[in-house]
């Protein structure tokens, strides 16, 4: 007797228009990088910005507010699609069925890199905007400005441990490395999509080196850009296989 199939449909391979839409958000995901690049290059000089001091950097933030504005939620909302991109990923590379552990482990970075992400984005656009203004308050004493360039170096330093250090090296770094892994195990995809996703994720946790004192061999930008190309390859690698899906 034929027993009843209780999956509710989880063990099926992923259907074409799963597979579009991952390869579509893989595509923008990979490509929307460069939108805030291109805005903030040009208003404030990033990624150079990020080492400016706080005597040259608060004055041009508050110069070219409306762009760093935009570059910057723009950089907001690509942080946050990593969520989605992470989680839809996941499912489409791994065995049907139940997620395992490292599916899970993949997971939970991707949104803890999302989250992080978000915070180091979030102080250009509420507390250094604030110190910029404040900055360049009229009849401010040299002890006053000096006091504010001080809160904004701790400020940056604090961001950017959270955000790029640990959102978009660490966490990023471990989800790549994680879906890399499943691909390899569970065979959905071709082998070198996973090895790779191993070096993109290596490469991206470079700039991670940081934390323990050491300078990193990269910089953010070349590393990110290394999980940008991956991004895009697995994208069309996706749309590909939709297109060859039959009906």
């Amino acid at each position: 007797m034929a027993q009843p199939d209780l999956s509710g449909g989880c063990n099926r391979t992923p259907s074409r228009s799963l597979l579009v839409a991952g390869g579509l958000v893989l595509l923008v995901q990979g490509f929307s990088i460069f939108a805030p690049m291109v805005v903030l290059g040009g208003a404030i000089q990033w990624p150079d910005s990020l080492d400016f001091p706080p005597a040259r950097m608060l004055p041009l933030l508050r110069e070219q507010l409306e762009g760093v504005r935009l570059g910057y939620g723009l950089y907001l909302g690509y942080s946050l699609l990593f969520l989605v991109t992470g989680v839809l990923t996941i499912r489409l590379v791994a065995r049907p069925g139940p997620f395992g552990a490292l599916a899970l482990i993949a997971i939970g970075a991707a949104g803890v890199s999302a989250l992080a992400r978000a915070i180091g984005m979030l102080r250009w656009l509420t507390g250094s905007v604030a110190l910029a203004e404040a900055h360049a308050a009229p009849g401010l004493s040299a002890e006053g400005r000096a006091a504010i360039e001080t809160m904004q170096a701790a400020i940056n330093a604090w961001g950017g441990a959270i955000g790029e250090t640990l959102g978009v090296a660490a966490f990023a770094a471990i989800w790549a490395i994680a879906t890399s892994l499943v691909i390899l195990r569970d065979r959905q995809l071709p082998a070198w999509a996973g090895v790779t996703g191993l070096a993109a994720g290596v490469l991206v946790a470079l700039p991670a080196l940081e934390l323990f004192g050491i300078a990193p061999p990269v910089s953010i930008v070349v590393s990110t850009t290394g999980l940008q190309l991956w991004f895009m390859a697995l994208g069309l690698l996706f749309i590909w296989r939709a297109l060859r899906k039959p009906d």
